[in-house]
């Protein structure tokens, strides 16, 4: 099979030519080749049947196994992280073939990875994808291999920065903020310190990670301000009461 490009007003692109025109009228057409990848991808993916958005018991923001599919590919490309799994996402054309161009947010590739309910099917899937790429010299295990171990990393929230094994799971908004500043720094100068098992792929993943656990933190003390009774507040008011009693001794 052969992909095919339909282009409108092809002659009056070329004889009109101005990329002051930020939009162009394209429409494209696109079939697989019969052994690439993201063929086998799609079918192993079909076969684990787990296209229904309610079998985990609610209703999901994305296609889970258009996720899985693109994901999945993206480990075949040498591509790790959340924010570049989204850009081959909106660039790749089997990669907007697998998702048929429903691009997913950086955020929402990482609460994939991250998600207890999808663990087990994505490391059966995993397996099976290694087995074919392995019997066909498609990719190198061992790059495939570390690859993945950095979302497996991600998904323990278990890493060493400075010499410190951190949780950032555990860490309050306070915490989290600095050492997201930290790491961002690091990121963007692209120097890691050394004593750390961190790599600039790994910063970037973790940031984004970290962005997540920040909106759970977010959301638990908005969640906290609407209790009632609130548990904070009444042991902040029987504290006070106490400290008056003690004045007044």
């Amino acid at each position: 099979m052969h992909h095919h490009l339909i282009l409108k007003g092809l002659n009056k692109m070329y004889t009109n030519y101005n990329m002051n025109q930020l939009t162009l009228d394209l429409s494209t057409s696109f079939s697989p080749k019969e052994n690439h990848v993201a063929v086998f991808i799609h079918e192993l993916v079909e076969a684990l049947q787990i296209n229904d958005p309610y079998l985990f018991g609610r209703p999901r923001e994305y296609d889970l196994g258009a996720m899985m599919k693109v994901v999945l590919f993206a480990y075949t490309r040498e591509t790790f992280t959340s924010r570049k799994i989204e850009r081959l996402a909106e660039e790749n054309l089997y990669a907007r073939w697998l998702t048929q161009e429903r691009v997913p947010t950086y955020r929402t590739i990482a609460r994939f990875c991250v998600s207890n309910d999808v663990q087990e099917l994505t490391n059966k899937g995993l397996d099976q994808l290694t087995e074919y790429l392995r019997a066909r010299n498609l990719i190198d295990d061992a790059l495939f291999i570390d690859g993945t171990k950095i979302l497996a990393d991600a998904n323990k929230y278990s890493f060493v920065w400075k010499k410190n094994t951190i949780r950032f799971d555990q860490m309050n908004r306070e915490k989290l903020l600095t050492m997201m500043t930290e790491l961002k720094e690091a990121y963007a100068l692209k120097q890691i310190p050394e004593g750390t098992t961190l790599t600039v792929d790994m910063i970037d993943e973790l940031l984004t990670r970290m962005e997540l656990r920040l909106d759970e933190l977010e959301n638990e003390v908005e969640a906290t301000k609407r209790l009632s009774p609130n548990l904070a507040k009444q042991q902040r008011r029987t504290l006070k009461s106490q400290v008056r009693k003690l004045n007044a001794k």
